[in-house]
């Protein structure tokens, strides 16, 4: 340690906690004056002056570097020191090697992005000139072709530090770049990239403490470049948007910036439309007191003029000018970016709707209540949403209870949360559906040669109160903090090793251990999650967990006094976060109400934004879970590394000097700290000795081969070492195994020298062909004048012969002119002369011919007559006498027919009896032959078959018998019908007819190729061939099969299909002998073209034939009740009785045998149906299957056998070829070929109800694999996709608990012993299911790409596509893809299967004769089964398009259909946009036809927002809205009046009683009315939003629906008084009050009830008078005593069981216990006491008329203080009341407690005082008072309690609206 010596005006270095710079300002007297840091001033004695504490600064710190890796000085004082050199000479931009630091000026700095600063960096490599973002972007766009790598620059900092303005500039250069490429004009796809960032910064970014422009959100900027260097697209991935900052701000910040934009720079017109002002007037943007503040600058952009002349990391400050400014670029982005105007007004509108939302303020009236319904109407209106439907999801919980709504009152504070949660929702889904649309702009056409990406991400953030988006912030930070840390040191400083470089490690701050306690398993990001998926989870509970597993965790911070904290520390220092909100956050719940309130929003725009959205209950079990928002981050930030490590970086370290955004202001602690935590010192260092450009050895001689051409070494690594060393410093580069490693100003000098060299070439290179194109163009231009002299001198000499010609001519014409004239004269004149005497001599010809004619016409119409008259009076006397004996034959041969079937009737009753013997000899016989082989077992059945059916004789007998007899009576209905008109046969003549237009219509057949629907097609054979087939005995002989594997059953065949269809069928007679035609036998049926014929077994000779084309009809129904499945064929000749084995074939054969009868014969070949499997002769299950192996048999060369559960199957092919492909085919899967089980076990597969096998079933990603034990072969799979569904789990299966699995093929039946383990298979195959990507049709792709089409494309595409329009064939799949499964748990037909059978009967819609049956029949079936919804619109929808003729009948009546389907259900939003395009493209182009009026009635109901029915509409509403007319009814009000009212599909009950009241005049603000529906005397309130038309379909579908009616009446009282209220509105109140009497709500008066009962009679009947009866409990509630008299002797209850179980059971019912009949009497006794005492009263009123009657009732019942309340009998649970069973008394302004028949009330609440009332179960109604315990009462009329309350509250909250 020794002194330094320095000189006055020197620079050194002071130890302090960093060194500092100092100068020398004197030295004198062995004391130094020094100036630290150009502010401190110290002395320091020479002697002191040691180098212990102080340093002589090299020069390079004095003056500063540009590249701090050539710094003299190295520590951080020096880096430090140097930032802050330039800093203030304005030099904001430094290197470390290749990384750039950028320091925040806070100022204007003039030139530094200007266009001439662009092109200069451009032409440059990195080092050569100053530091700059541009010379960092040219140089990763180098790097793209230099190595055919992409690219990426990561840009990091604090907030505020000026990462977003780098992003723009880096953009800006590279789009330049890109231009130059496209002859210096930049394309669209560029324009549209940089066109992003004013919109993304507009809803991205906001204002903060830190900075006022700051990004509230990461993103990723791709640019995709083509090879010739022209951008080509791009992709913008974006990361964490902070939503909450949409309903509140810190102190000091703002919302994002769009919102301001919006208030300021809108027009005045939208402004007015929007309902926008100041923006101090929205919570949402003025809570946190920063509007605008001209104090503060925040970063903008500007405009391209403002660039030449400002950094990008300065602005102007904030005004409402810049605000406007922003808000004009914006929309200018918009439109570069190709949105239209209606779609950027969408955008506006739903921006404005927030800012209204954020105004609803609440208040507590017995719940959470809005204060001001104008500011929600308005929010309403701008959402596109239901405003009373908006007003319930903010203030109730919404719940359904015995398939009614159910609403739960909300308190204010989660009212606000509801209020909130709506408006952070919309604006996260608003900015994911702009930054796609961004994405769908700029996505490049074609896969890019290389791209370039940008990350800007949102900085370090450290706030005083710092919550879960900090956390999830700084944790990105970290991993790009690591990302850094391993490009930097651990891969450079690895790679140095690995290739012998001479090195030594450098020490450097390691932030993984941080990374670790975050994501590592079980760390902080597990334990926030796993706590978030606990419905009882809670931050507290969390932060427990957090303390507990991290505590002793080096990097985790636990408070010394716990409370809602934790901390971590991070590479960039302590952070400490509260955790309140945390959960909530993490889990983004959002309630099912509110997603649907905004799902079923009338804009297009709100749907699109929230269509990916499902609700909870959508998918049904086992739903995937949601990911919460920390994993879905954590998988972003996985994919974004991974992005990152494939791409080669540049790092660019964004620094801020100060805190306050202050221009010239460095301080050096917060420089320091952001030094030291990015490492920049440790970068300093490696980039100061370390080599960071390598290159293989090839590579380097490729790259820079032109310099090294005079190196004739042939070994790599030594050309470029000799090269090297004769160039460049040895310090400079270094050699290692297989790359050379150069420093970064060394490869800029070869690039620079390459270029030279290359520029050389280029110039001699073309210097030469200049040379060689200078010639060529001389010799071309002396050719070409020679060519121009030859042609000039061929035109003067060929116009000289033209004129010459022309003239010769002219003389040649007029001489021939003038000879041909006088020829033609003389001609002409012979000509006519001749013509003259040949038209007189034809004149006189046809003058004889004609006389000659009509002689002979007259001779022959006199001989026609005579003839004809006589043969008349001949046929008439042969049809009397024919006639007459026809009639006694006819009668003679009836009697005869009766008795034979006398005598037929008694022989078949002895053959009956005779078959019945030998039926129990046959079975006797059968049970022996079951011990012999299988063949002989068959060959005993079929003879034991043919000894049963030996009675030819008999049935040919009855066949002449009953054929005869048929004969008979055709001829009798022949004459009946012929003398009444044919009245008797209309749907037998409507059928022919029908037939006919068939027929007529074949030429316009339209038909569909198979490959519109080949994707949706049924599943095909996976193989099939011809095999050779025998079974195990070796005696047996090989058989020729027909095979086919289709899914996992092999069939087998007698012979391959080759006709419709076949199968089994029984039919009825066949047989000769008299008792056969009563004979169901079976038949094998095979439909061959047009033909059907029937044989006694397959192959078997034929039977019969029947011709399809002469079918008369074919029918569906037995006149046999007890024989389903029938199939009639009605033939001129005779009818054919047939019966299928089940449903499903009795389908099927019903459906092609009517197709084949109304299709044409060249079309027959396109209904061809796949082999029938009930058509096999054996089949083997593949689930069974153990293994298939090759056989060695000398008599078959090909043979192999199939070894099952129970048996083998031998088999041989033609070839080896085939056998081998069989073999594998059949092949079980080896076990190594399984997938990675999710869930796996032991099941019971439950084929039958007898059939039950165990089997292990293992769960993969691909789908089920079943074996027989845990390590066996795989012997069965069902593979899994998006249309498979398994069901909930049923426990009702005799302790088992089941579920299906529907697969493609087939369904599987699964049993297991648990419920909980049930529920565990469900959730995981649904988990699988639900993950795979969903099935699209290509009609559902077409739907799709309709919509962006124009007219003459959509009519091109219709054209091509059959699927999309009218059709007359059937489809052979579902137009949409339906899930597999039955279409309910009533009906087992599959969906897809079910969905063909409906279109079919489309086809014959047109014929039905009652179409409302049919309609109502079909919409039944789809009510069951919802899935068909969508299909059954598509198919009603391609029905009605591209018609030829619009008016036809068939077309009006698919329009009414589709009419009938649209007011009951309510399709998919991709469906309904189909159907609205469809009605609009019709209303469009068929305007003034009767079509037209369909679609525009359609079009009306879609405006009105027509609604999904609870019940199918009734059949006079399907009447009334097939003729366009709206439906009939009556409401029914008291004493007996009525009105009738038009009921519309879209009339709700609040409507109607609004029409009510204006009809009626009553003042709908004094009370509240509503319509009832009624049965008897029992009512219940219709909801003011239910739709009239669902009540009356379901008056219509009551067992009783005469009894049910409309009823309007009083529902809630809120002012009344006697002497002025209206009298129409008296009535209403007077028969509530006795309706209320009669039902015994009344305090128990006896005297005043008896009253009031007599002044009802008194009103009702008049004066009293003996001979008047009425019903006593039609004006007074009769009940038992409550003290009953004693029994009399010798009664009482049955005896004993003995007793009883003498009796039958048919006796018990019919039996009354002696209780019961004492009931009776007493009742009995009651009523006549009752009657008599209301008699003697209403003698007393004799006289009184109605009005007197009334007001006297009236005044007896305003005494008591419960008139005017809704009384409800209800069970207090607890026992704080003397009594349980009370009365509940709802009113306008409280609830009263009484006991029941008692006047005074215990308890009285205002709904002030109430907090919230709901049912938390059914049947169970809490009311929570505010100071007292919660009243819990049980009820049946619990919904009746809750209406009438919420209708009060509602009424108090407008009364003080309307204050």
């Amino acid at each position: 340690m020794g002194t330094i010596e320095v000189q006055p005006g020197g620079w050194v270095w002071v130890k302090r906690d960093v060194w500092l710079p100092a100068s020398v300002v004197s030295s004198a007297n062995g004391v130094l004056t020094l100036k630290i840091d150009g502010d401190e001033v110290v002395k320091v004695p020479s002697s002191e002056f040691t180098s212990e504490g102080y340093a002589v600064m090299h020069e390079s710190s004095v003056r500063g570097v540009e590249d701090m890796a050539s710094l003299g000085d190295l520590h951080e004082g020096a880096i430090l020191n140097n930032l802050k050199l330039r800093y203030f000479s304005n030099e904001i931009y430094t290197y470390i090697g290749s990384i750039l630091v950028a320091v925040n000026p806070y100022k204007p700095i003039a030139g530094l992005y200007s266009p001439e600063n662009l092109d200069k960096y451009s032409k440059m490599f990195l080092g050569e000139d100053k530091p700059h973002i541009y010379a960092v972007a040219n140089e990763a766009f180098r790097n793209v072709w230099k190595s055919g790598e992409s690219q990426c620059v990561l840009i990091s900092g604090e907030s505020g530090a000026g990462k977003t303005e780098s992003t723009k500039m880096i953009l800006d250069f590279l789009s330049a770049m890109g231009a130059r490429s496209n002859n210096g004009e930049k394309s669209l796809v560029s324009s549209r990239i940089l066109s992003s960032s004013p919109i993304l910064e507009a809803f991205g970014n906001a204002k903060t403490v830190y900075n006022h422009n700051s990004s509230r959100f990461g993103k990723f900027i791709q640019l995709h470049f083509a090879e010739d260097g022209n951008i080509t697209g791009g992709n913008i991935s974006h990361y964490l948007l902070e939503k909450n900052r949409t309903v509140g701000q810190n102190p000091s910040e703002r919302n994002y910036h769009i919102f301001y934009q919006l208030l300021l720079g809108v027009t005045e017109p939208l402004r007015s439309k929007l309902g926008l002002a100041d923006p101090k007037d929205f919570r949402y943007v003025s809570e946190a007191g920063c509007i605008r503040d001209p104090n503060l600058e925040k970063k903008r952009g500007g405009s391209q003029k403002d660039k030449k002349l400002m950094s990008g990391n300065a602005d102007t400050p904030i005004s409402p000018e810049q605000d406007k400014n922003d808000f004009k670029e914006v929309m200018s982005a918009f439109e570069v970016m190709g949105l239209s105007n209606q779609v950027v007004e969408e955008i506006l509108t739903i921006l404005a709707g927030m800012l209204h939302l954020g105004n609803v303020k609440f208040f507590m009236d017995g719940g959470a209540q809005i204060k001001d319904r104008d500011v929600v109407e308005k929010a309403a209106s701008l959402l596109s949403v239901n405003t009373d439907q908006l007003i319930e999801g903010l203030t109730h919980n919404r719940r359904v209870m015995r398939g009614e709504v159910f609403l739960s009152p909300l308190n204010e504070e989660q009212a606000v949360a509801s209020r909130d949660s709506i408006t952070m929702a919309i604006y996260d889904h608003l900015f994911n559906w702009i930054i796609d649309r961004i994405n769908s702009r700029i996505k490049s056409p074609k896969t890019p040669f290389a791209s370039i990406g940008v990350l800007d991400i949102f900085g370090f953030e450290n706030f005083q109160v710092n919550r879960f988006e900090q956390f999830n912030i700084n944790f990105a930070n970290e991993k790009l903090q690591q990302y850094f840390n391993k490009h930097i040191f651990s891969l450079e400083q690895l790679e140095y090793n690995q290739e012998g470089i001479p090195w030594t490690d450098i020490d450097w701050s390691d932030n993984s251990g941080c990374i670790d306690l975050v994501e590592r398993k079980m760390g902080l990001l597990s334990i926030i999650d796993e706590e978030s998926r606990f419905p009882k989870g809670t931050d507290k509970s969390m932060l427990d967990k957090l303390h507990s597993g991290n505590a002793k965790n080096e990097f985790y911070i636990k408070p010394k006094i716990i409370g809602v904290d934790f901390g971590i520390r991070h590479y960039a220092g302590d952070v400490v976060y509260n955790t309140v909100g945390f959960l909530e956050k993490n889990r983004n719940s959002f309630r099912d109400d509110l997603i649907s309130l905004l799902k079923d929003s009338k804009s297009e725009f709100m749907y699109d934004i929230f269509e990916s959205v499902k609700l909870s209950t959508e998918g049904g079990r086992g739903k995937k879970k949601a990911a919460t928002v920390a994993s879905q981050f954590k998988e972003s930030l996985q994919s974004l590394m991974q992005t990152l490590s494939s791409a080669n970086p540049f790092f660019v370290r964004c620094v801020k000097p100060n805190t306050q955004k202050q221009a010239n202001d460095f301080k050096n602690q917060i420089m320091l700290n952001q030094l030291r935590y990015s490492g920049m010192m440790q970068t300093v260092v490696i980039r100061r000795s370390g080599f960071p450009v390598r290159r293989l050895y090839t590579d380097f001689i490729t790259r820079y081969y032109p310099l090294l051409a005079a190196i004739y070494t042939k070994v790599p690594k030594d050309k470029v070492s000799l090269y090297l060393t004769k160039t460049a410093n040895t310090a400079e580069w270094h050699a290692g195994k297989t790359k050379i490693f150069m420093k970064e100003n060394l490869e800029n000098s070869l690039e620079q020298q390459r270029v030279v060299v290359l520029g050389g070439a280029a110039t001699m290179i073309q210097k030469h062909w200049r040379g060689v194109m200078a010639r060529k163009r001389c010799r071309k231009r002396l050719s070409d004048i020679i060519k121009v002299q030859s042609i000039v001198r061929a035109h003067l000499y060929r116009k000289f012969y033209l004129r010459t010609r022309d003239a010769t001519l002219v003389v040649q014409k007029f001489l021939r002119g003038h000879i041909a004239r006088q020829v033609v004269a003389e001609m002409w004149a012979e000509k006519c002369a001749r013509l003259e005497a040949e038209l007189e001599a034809q004149r006189q010809a046809l003058l004889a011919r004609r006389e000659e004619m009509e002689r002979l016409k007259r001779e022959a119409h006199e001989a026609e007559a005579e003839r004809l008259r006589q043969e008349l009076e001949a046929e008439e006397e042969a049809r009397i006498l024919e006639e007459q004996e026809r009639k006694r034959v006819e009668e003679e041969q009836m009697r005869e027919a009766m008795l034979r079937m006398e005598e037929m009737k008694k022989k078949r009753e002895e053959e009956e009896a005779r078959k019945r013997e030998e039926d129990r000899l046959a079975k006797e016989a059968e049970e022996k032959r079951l011990a012999e082989e299988r063949a002989a077992a068959i060959l005993a059945a079929e003879q034991a078959e043919a000894e049963q059916l030996g009675l030819a004789d008999d049935q040919n007998a009855l066949d002449e018998a009953e054929a005869e007899m048929f004969k008979h009576l055709k001829a009798l209905d022949d004459h009946l019908q012929s003398e009444t008109g044919g009245d008797l046969d209309e749907i037998k003549s409507w059928g022919s007819d029908d037939d006919q237009t068939i027929a007529g219509e074949s030429d316009h057949y339209d038909s569909l190729d198979d490959s519109d629907f080949a994707e949706d097609a049924p599943s095909t054979p996976v193989h099939a061939g011809y095999l050779k087939v025998r079974d195990a005995s070796k005696l047996s002989r090989w058989k020729q099969k027909y095979c086919m594997l289709q899914g996992d059953t092999l069939l087998i065949f007698n012979a391959k299909q080759d006709y419709l269809k076949s199968g089994y069928l029984r039919k009825k007679g066949g047989g000769k002998g008299t008792l056969s035609r009563r004979n169901w036998l079976p038949r094998f049926f095979v439909l061959h073209g047009p033909v059907l014929s029937y044989f006694e077994f397959e192959g078997g000779e034929a039977k019969g034939d029947i011709n399809m084309r002469k079918v008369v009809k074919i029918l569906e129904k037995s006149t046999d009740k007890h024989r389903g499945n029938y199939i009639g064929i009605v033939t001129p000749e005779r009818t054919y009785d047939i019966v299928a084995e089940d449903e499903t074939e009795h389908r099927s054969w019903l459906r092609m045998l009517k197709e084949v009868h109304t299709t044409p014969d060249d079309k027959l070949h396109l209904l061809k149906e796949e082999m029938n499997p009930r058509n096999a002769v054996a089949s083997i299950d593949l689930m069974e299957l153990e293994s298939c192996n090759r056989l060695e048999d000398k008599t078959e060369n090909h043979s192999f056998c199939v070894i099952t559960n129970d048996r083998v199957h031998y088999f041989s092919a033609e070839n080896s070829e085939e056998m081998f492909r069989w073999i594998d085919l059949l092949s079980p899967q080896d076990e190594c070929e399984k997938s990675s089980a999710l869930h796996s076990g032991y099941m019971t597969l439950v084929k039958s109800k007898l059939v039950r096998r165990k089997v292990f079933v293992s769960l993969s990603e691909k789908g089920l694999e079943m074996s027989k034990r845990r390590d066996g072969p795989t012997e069965g799979k069902i593979t899994l996709h998006s249309l498979c569904i398994v069901t909930n789990p049923d426990e009702s299966n005799g302790g088992e608990v089941t579920f299906y699995v529907h697969g493609r093929s087939r369904s599987y039946l699964f049993a297991v012993k648990t419920m909980n383990e049930a529920n565990s298979w469900v959730d995981d195959i649904s988990e699988v299911i639900h993950s795979k990507e969903r099935f699209n049709t290509r009609t559902e792709r077409l739907i799709t790409e309709l919509r962006n089409l124009q007219t003459d494309e959509i009519d091109a595409v219709y054209r091509s596509n059959p699927i999309l329009r009218f059709t007359k064939t059937a489809i052979r799949t579902p137009i949409l893809a339906l899930p597999y499964g039955p279409c309910s748990p009533t009906n087992a037909t599959p969906l897809q299967e079910q969905a063909v059978v409906m279109y079919g009967q489309f086809l014959n819609y047109v014929g039905a004769i009652s179409p409302v049956d049919f309609i109502e029949q079909q919409l039944t079936l789809v009510f069951e089964s919802p899935q068909l919804i969508d299909e059954l619109y598509c198919q009603l929808i391609k029905q009605t398009a591209w018609v030829r003729d619009v008016d036809d009948p068939q077309n009006l009546r698919y329009w009414m259909f589709l009419l009938c389907v649209l007011i009951t259900f309510t399709p998919s939003r991709k469906i309904l946009r189909y159907l609205k395009f469809h009605i609009q493209k019709n209303t469009q182009k068929y305007s003034g036809t009767e079509m037209y009026k369909f679609a525009m009635y359609a079009e009306g109901l879609l405006s009105a927002g027509v609604r999904q029915r609870e019940f199918v509409p009734s059949r006079d509403e399907l009447k009334k809205l097939m003729f366009l007319k709206e439906m009939p009814a009556v409401v029914s009000c008291y004493g007996g009046g009525s009105c009738k009212i038009a009921i519309s599909p879209t009339l709700t009950a609040g409507t109607a009683v609004a029409r009510l009241l204006s009809g009626l005049r009553l003042n709908p603000r004094l009370n509240k009315y509503t319509l009832f529906e009624r049965c008897d005397n029992n009512y219940k309130v219709i909801e003011d939003r239910t739709l009239l038309a669902d009540v009356i379909a379901k008056f219509e579908r009551q067992a009783k629906p005469g009894e049910w009616s409309l009823f309007f009446k009083l529902f809630a009282i809120v002012e009344f008084t006697i002497s002025n209220c209206d009298p129409l509105e008296l009535v209403f109140l007077y028969e509530a009050v006795c309706d209320q009497v009669r039902r015994g709500l009344f305090p128990d008066d006896k005297v005043s009830l008896h009253e009031l009962a007599a002044l009802r009679c008194q009103y009702l009947y008049g004066d009293f008078s003996p001979d008047k009866s009425y019903p006593v409990d039609g004006v007074f509630r009769v009940t038992l005593p409550e003290v009953r008299p004693a029994p009399r002797k010798g009664t009482g209850t049955l005896k004993s069981l003995g007793t009883l179980g003498k009796g039958t059971i048919r006796k018990l019912k019919d039996l009354y216990t002696d209780s019961e009949r004492e009931d009776e009497l007493l009742m009995a006794e009651e009523t006549d006491k009752a009657r008599n005492t209301i008699n003697d009263f209403w003698k007393t009123k004799a006289g009184y008329n109605k009005g007197t009657a009334q007001q006297e009732l009236l005044k007896l019942t305003t005494r008591w203080l419960g008139f005017g309340y809704g009384i409800f009998e209800v069970f207090i649970i607890d026992n704080r009341f003397r009594e349980s069973e009370l009365w509940l008394a709802v009113g306008r302004n409280d609830i009263a407690i009484y006991p029941r028949q008692k006047s005074l009330a215990i308890e009285v609440h205002t709904y002030d005082t109430i907090i919230s009332f709901g049912a938390p179960q059914e049947n169970v109604f809490r009311i929570a008072i505010e100071g007292h315990a919660p009243l819990e009462m049980n009820t049946p009329q619990f919904l009746d309690i809750a209406r009438l309350m919420k209708t009060y509250i509602g009424i108090m909250v407008k009364t003080k609206q309307r204050r």
